[in-house]
């Protein structure tokens, strides 16, 4: 049986906290470190790669990581990821070239990808029924609030140096250990044998698992979540100025209280469970997405546009725990690293293409009409989950 201590919880729930700060820890710094590196050419933009270069090797690398694990590797996957991450991580304090901390960051990304991984098929290993989800809700809202915290810790480091704020990947290194001696190696042979023994079965009774369709769906859905939620963090600041708020706290400010609106929607998610289908959940996060962006589109004050916010920050806070337990709940016990892994390339791939996709339309019409056709498309999405979700319920 998988016995799950609450020292074992608090490692596994502050390294999901960590996956956050891939990005959240440097970004404060982006200004002193391009001025640092102003005589190299395009200095700005490869400071700029810097900071997304990781997303898109998390995209490449946690399906993976899901193989990996799917080998019965998950405690070891977490230990070498987390270690990877403290490495690679704190070589901003001495690194002196812009090309080696895009490759240093590249491998920080691998670390990431094992970490986000591992910790989620482990919660799924560990856990079932309302446990399980009231696990991916805490994860959620840990990864949220960890967002926020990390941005103010490096924000204050980065009044005394650039390089402070790369201190804090050496949290990883610190974790490893107590991972080492607290995290168990999961034992899903039973599990595994109920699916091998119920597959090819045709009694209406048999245990049923996702195709690998339903998977790749739900790894869409979280896709076009992020690819829509990022436009926050990259597009904000600029519809700000357009306001005459030029602020970068301010900016900084709206971020942060929408992504604490994301942790308590996270939290809240296993008690919405009980009322609704996981479609129906869905359909109901990209519903405050809509009320979000459309209300971002015609916001005209700083304290409204905080207002629709956080209804994005809460819709997006509801998505993403929401298709991760859908994921763990319909993927096989032999295919979930994998299934688990897919749902991870897909947040970061989205987390990375946002203001690829974004830039066209901001380009030619404006961010205005970027966030009406976000706000609109997350409308008609919704209303096609919320309908999945009644015929369901009629079945």
């Amino acid at each position: 049986m998988n016995v799950l201590t609450r020292r074992s919880k608090i490692v596994l729930l502050m390294a999901s906290s960590l996956t956050v700060m891939s990005v959240s820890a440097i970004s404060p710094a982006l200004p002193k470190i391009a001025e640092a590196f102003k005589s190299v050419e395009n200095a700005e933009f490869l400071v700029k790669l810097m900071l997304t270069v990781p997303s898109l090797i998390i995209a490449f690398f946690a399906p993976i990581a899901g193989m990996i694990i799917d080998k019965g590797h998950r405690k070891i996957l977490l230990i070498i990821s987390l270690i990877i991450y403290g490495v690679m991580g704190t070589t901003g304090l001495y690194l002196e070239s812009l090309q080696q901390f895009i490759i240093a960051r590249a491998f920080l990304g691998v670390g990431v990808a094992g970490i986000m991984t591992s910790a989620q098929t482990l919660i799924a290993d560990y856990y079932m029924g309302e446990e399980r989800n009231r696990m991916l809700g805490l994860q959620g809202t840990f990864i949220s609030f960890g967002g926020v915290i990390f941005v103010a810790l490096a924000g204050f480091l980065a009044l005394m140096s650039w390089r402070f704020p790369f201190s804090l990947y050496a949290l990883a290194l610190i974790l490893a250990i107590p991972a080492y001696f607290f995290i168990h190696e999961p034992s899903v042979h039973h599990e595994k044998q109920a699916y091998l023994d119920n597959a090819g079965k045709s009694d209406s009774n048999e245990i049923q698992y996702g195709k690998p369709i339903h998977i790749a769906g739900i790894g869409l859905i979280v896709f076009t979540g992020m690819v829509f939620f990022y436009a926050i963090p990259t597009q904000l600041p600029f519809l700000l100025a357009l306001h005459g708020i030029d602020s970068p706290a301010k900016a900084g400010a709206v971020v942060s209280l929408a992504t604490l609106a994301g942790g308590f929607s996270s939290y809240a998610m296993p008690y919405l469970k009980r009322l609704h289908h996981f479609s129906g959940l869905g359909g109901r996060a990209f519903a405050s997405l809509s009320i979000g962006f459309l209300g971002l589109s015609i916001a005209n004050s700083f304290i409204i546009t905080i207002l629709f916010a956080l209804f994005a920050g809460a819709g997006i806070g509801l998505l993403m725990p929401s298709m991760r337990l859908w994921v763990i709940s319909i993927a096989a016990p032999t295919l979930r690293g994998r299934s688990v892994g897919v749902i991870t390339s897909s947040l970061y791939l989205g987390q990375f293409l946002s203001p690829v996709l974004a830039q066209p339309i901001v380009g030619k019409h404006g961010i205005t009409i970027l966030y009406s056709i976000i706000g609109c498309t997350s409308a008609l999405i919704a209303l096609y989950l919320l309908q999945s979700q009644k015929k369901l319920n009629n079945q």
